[in-house]
């Protein structure tokens, strides 16, 4: 070739440049044509359009685009609540299947966001049920219509403060139980957190100082004792 086009190179590579091109294009309708199931082959269709693949291009090309494009819907379709099968929209948007698939977009964006509201809702009442609350789940959810979220993250912080503050307490009932147990103060451990309600550290303060008090006299007893004994013993 380089010999045939000897001085004329420019010519030979723009020949080439369309040989390729031809090439690439044929390669590309024989692929749209098999994905969008056209109803002549590959060959038919090149022959009828020899010359003018470009064009042959553009139609594939807007034909696979729009099977692309009804695919897409039918699979929406299948995922939303819609009262009209795939087929009966597309029937119905046919040429408008852009604004068909921006309105079942927003549908399904929709039916998302009352799915999540409900599962949001359903954790609301839950945590209400399992709290000491003054107002019930409705009440609450009609106060916070449209902030469900917020009501949520603002009973889960108040859930968590009621299970630490159950915590903290039973872990100061044991303590008292045990000082009781101790000192012997004259009344039950039951009665004593009765009457010191709310004021458990005051008790627990109470019952130390008095534990304390009696480790001293014990150990002033049993000091005397001792003394009393070697006493006895060394007759001084």
């Amino acid at each position: 070739l380089l010999a045939a086009y000897d001085g004329r190179e420019d010519e030979l590579l723009s020949n080439l440049r369309k040989m390729k091109t031809k090439q690439d294009n044929s390669a590309e309708i024989r692929s749209l044509i098999a994905d969008t199931n056209a109803p002549k082959s590959a060959d038919e269709l090149l022959a009828a359009y020899d010359g003018r693949e470009k064009e042959l291009l553009m139609h594939l090309r807007k034909m696979k685009a729009k099977q692309d494009k009804k695919a897409e819907i039918t699979a929406i379709v299948a995922r939303v609540s819609v009262a009209k099968s795939a087929e009966e929209l597309l029937a119905a948007y046919d040429g408008r299947e852009d604004e068909l698939m921006k309105n079942l977009q927003k549908m399904e964006a929709k039916q998302m966001k009352d799915s999540q509201v409900d599962v949001t809702k359903a954790e609301i009442t839950s945590l209400v049920a399992s709290s000491a609350l003054p107002k019930s789940s409705e009440e609450l959810l009609a106060a916070y219509e449209g902030r469900e979220d917020e009501l949520l993250k603002n009973l889960t912080k108040m859930k968590s403060n009621q299970e630490l503050q159950a915590s903290t307490k039973a872990t100061k009932q044991a303590i008292i139980r045990s000082l009781v147990d101790e000192t012997n103060p004259g009344k039950s451990a039951e009665e004593l957190m009765n009457m010191y309600e709310g004021k458990e550290d005051e008790l627990i303060k109470n019952l130390t100082k008095m534990k304390s008090k009696n480790l001293g006299t014990s150990a002033k007893a049993s000091k005397q004792a001792s003394i009393r004994s070697l006493v006895d013993e060394t007759n001084p």
